[in-house]
């Protein structure tokens, strides 16, 4: 048993975003890290987020020579940057032991809402989705003396394991940048997995020191590539941190507790892991594990193993797979979640080798229809339809996915709910509007 208490050593530190409720009407603050209308607010969060800690700011310049403001406390201690980001305000905060995240984020929300930014993004359709920027979620300790992943390094390759094998801790807290080529892949979403899985399976715990963690797995796609969940890139000198990409923006103070409390349980159980996991592999990983049912399931299953109460865990999946019930004629049996499955990229750009920004084919979709009952046949019609799955069910609820590239110009789908031969109800979605209609 280790004898590194992870409550008092283990510090938590974040990068969270922002961006204005009405992110549409200036397209390039979604787009480009330097704008007049960014630096305008930048000025604004720093001056609120100073006064609610009654300290000051200051200019300062970032690591990539752009402008930011480092906001200080009463004793004259810098504890938040604001910078740029290509698509959004970020904020790095202080790090932190886990009971006092949400006390440390309470004053940024404040000072956020003062400053007139939110940690989403309002559609016209009632969805309040990710800022894009999310939120890296970084884990260390104050200093290399009592840097609990400094003194025990296997802890950083049983996390990565760990989380590879439960994709119920990825997907539903990472937002809409899901699959290849995102920004929190997966193992198994990039390429070279074979080369990783080789590492993990060679690796023999108890015979690398620090230093050697990161040399280890330098050509594997945990460190060659930043876009990854788990990323082991911070951790080597001068850092020695695991910097969690598959967290989308947090929405409050309560939030950065919840993250921060459920990665802890899963270090401190860890700890007394006297072997490395191997590496899973999920031949459905997009189809039906990828569905809000699947996940929920999984999730739960998993806390009550581990001793986490899911109460307060609901809320990530409800903005992962948003229900869609704007419109006209909303069915009141016919249920309706906006779906996650990979992204098609088109185009990327890229400031050196950092990706600033990517140009999607929202033509491709997948939705969740669900009821909650029993019933025999849910049936869909629309044109471009690519795999819709079987009849499913979960508890009362009965529910299919389907993955489609939409027609824009024939955007109807018809949804049907029958029980034997009586059809319960029949609705119809816009998906061009996102709506009922």
């Amino acid at each position: 048993m280790s004898e590194n208490n992870l409550k008092k050593q283990l510090s938590f530190g974040f990068e969270q975003t922002f961006t204005i409720e009405s992110w549409w009407t200036d397209p390039g603050f979604t787009a480009t890290s330097d704008t007049p209308l960014k630096r305008e607010k930048m000025l604004h969060l720093a001056d609120h987020l100073a006064e609610e800690l009654k300290g000051k700011y200051f200019e300062s310049k970032d690591i990539w020579d752009h402008m930011q403001y480092e906001v200080t406390d009463s004793t004259g201690k810098t504890q938040f940057y604001v910078t740029m980001d290509p698509g959004s305000i970020e904020v790095k905060t202080p790090p932190v032991l886990c009971e006092d995240t949400e006390k440390m984020a309470e004053p940024l929300f404040i000072a956020a809402e003062n400053a007139g930014l939110v940690a989403y993004r309002s559609w016209w359709y009632g969805v309040k989705g990710g800022t894009e920027g999310g939120c890296h979620v970084n884990m260390g300790g104050f200093s290399h003396d009592t840097n609990p992943l400094y003194k025990e390094p296997d802890l950083v390759v049983k996390y990565a394991a760990y989380i590879h094998n439960r994709p119920w801790l990825h997907f539903p807290f990472m937002g809409l940048d899901v699959g290849p080529g995102g920004n929190a892949m997966r193992m198994d979403e990039k390429e070279n997995y074979d080369q990783v899985k080789k590492k993990f399976d060679e690796y023999k715990l108890d015979t690398k020191k620090p230093s050697e963690i990161h040399p280890y797995f330098s050509e594997t796609n945990l460190i060659s590539d930043k876009a990854s969940f788990p990323s082991l890139y911070k951790f080597k000198e001068g850092l020695y941190l695991i910097e969690d990409r598959g967290q989308e923006s947090l929405r409050e103070a309560e939030d950065f507790y919840l993250v921060s409390v459920l990665r802890l349980k899963i270090l401190e159980s860890l700890q007394s892991q006297d072997q490395l996991e191997e590496l899973k592999n999920f031949p459905h990983l997009h189809s039906e594990l990828l569905t809000s049912f699947a996940l929920w399931r999984e999730f739960q299953n998993w806390s009550n193993q581990i001793g986490l109460s899911t109460e307060k865990y609901r809320r990530f999946f409800e903005r992962q797979f948003p229900k869609l019930e704007w419109g006209q004629n909303i069915p009141s049996q016919i249920f309706l979640r906006d779906g996650r499955r990979p992204r098609v990229i088109k185009d990327i750009q890229k400031r050196g080798e950092t990706i600033i920004s990517k140009t999607i084919d929202t033509t491709y979709k997948r939705f969740e229809i669900y009821t909650d009952q029993q019933v025999d046949a849910i049936e869909v019609e629309t044109p471009g339809v690519e795999v819709i799955s079987p009849l499913k069910t979960e508890g009362d609820q009965s529910y299919v996915y389907i993955d489609l590239k939409y027609d824009q110009n024939n955007p109807l789908m018809y949804i049907k709910i029958s029980k034997g031969a009586e059809v319960l109800e029949s609705a119809t979605f816009n998906i061009n509007d996102m709506m009922w209609t």
